[in-house]
């Protein structure tokens, strides 16, 4: 999986990359569109926006999921979590600049391959559109593939560390296979269901996959902020200040990202969550972790008491309690 997906990934990276840097040269001013051209007022748009770069970027967090399966993952997490989201954002922004500049903005609103439309304006012809299209084809295997391990690796975490049902630690050949069914099976069911009873099946999953992406990253923000409030881990005054101010940020643009999904992506995200609660409810009473026992009972018990030879004695605590 590791070679696939760094062979996509290239394979991916190459035309994008070839679209923001050799575009800037066939962009034409006449053809960018309103700055705002969403019709709703600077900041409806400005919230639209981050949950679309927030869909765009979900999964810089992947590469620590899978840290056991890397070499070296005290060096490579953090040197991969980095340098992958600058070399992307810089793509990214580069090749959205290029793409507006080299397409007519009437053209590009109702593009269904923004890539390939501006290939063929920039060289003529279909053709280097469909070498696009074939990159799009092998970006979606990619994406496919590194998803899937992560469904694979993120439930079989959680069933070893007691948090998840045992049956995802179930592998064969080393591979969590219970999470790949089940995972693959639930995205059908996701999928099916938007399409079917949605108008715009793709906005109504990218706004869900929004709020339920941002949530263990305001977890994340918040666990830094307990530890920083707490002192339990040892930080020098200049870190406590970068700390704090990057863990309080984080919070803050997760809460505004769910409240910009919209009421209905948060209302179905709840509900995935609440569906969440019993699959834990069992988890926990199938490990017999009932919370704390109650305290042992001070309360006299007559029939305790035995009578002997040398006179009444009482049973100990704990068979009183009994």
């Amino acid at each position: 999986m590791g070679v696939f997906q760094l062979l996509t990934t290239v394979l991916k990276f190459v035309p994008l990359l070839f679209v923001a840097v050799v575009g800037m040269f066939f962009v034409k001013g006449a053809n960018f569109g309103p700055f705002n051209a969403s019709g709703d007022d600077f900041f409806g748009a400005l919230q639209t926006s981050a949950a679309l770069v927030v869909f765009a970027y979900s999964g810089i967090e992947a590469v620590s999921v899978a840290a056991e399966k890397v070499r070296d993952p005290g060096r490579n997490v953090g040197r991969a979590s980095v340098y992958g989201t600058l070399a992307c954002a810089a793509v990214y922004l580069l090749s959205t600049v290029a793409i507006m500049g080299t397409v007519p903005h009437g053209e590009l609103v109702d593009s269904t391959a923004p890539f390939s439309d501006a290939l063929n304006n920039m060289f003529g012809g279909t053709m280097w559109g469909g070498v696009m299209a074939a990159m799009a084809i092998i970006s979606g295997l990619g994406a496919l593939n590194g998803w899937t391990l992560l469904v694979a690796e993120m439930p079989y975490a959680a069933a070893r560390d007691g948090m998840f049902p045992t049956a995802f630690t179930k592998t064969r050949r080393g591979v969590p296979y219970i999470g790949v069914i089940i995972g693959t099976a639930l995205t059908i069911i996701v999928m099916a269901m938007n399409y079917l009873r949605s108008e715009d099946a793709f906005e109504d999953i990218l706004l869900l996959a929004t709020v339920t992406t941002v949530i263990p990253y305001l977890f994340s923000a918040a666990a830094q902020l307990f530890w920083l409030v707490t002192r339990e881990r040892p930080v020098t005054r200049a870190a406590l200040a970068k700390d704090l101010t990057i863990s309080t940020l984080g919070l803050a643009f997760t809460i505004w990202m769910v409240y910009g999904s919209g009421a209905e992506a948060v209302l179905k995200s709840l509900i995935l969550l609440l569906v969440g609660i019993p699959v834990y409810i069992w988890v926990k009473a199938a490990r017999g972790e009932y919370g704390p026992a109650e305290a042992p009972s001070t309360v006299f018990d007559a029939s305790a008491v035995t009578t002997t030879d040398t006179g009444p004695t009482t049973g100990r605590p704990d068979e009183q309690a009994k």
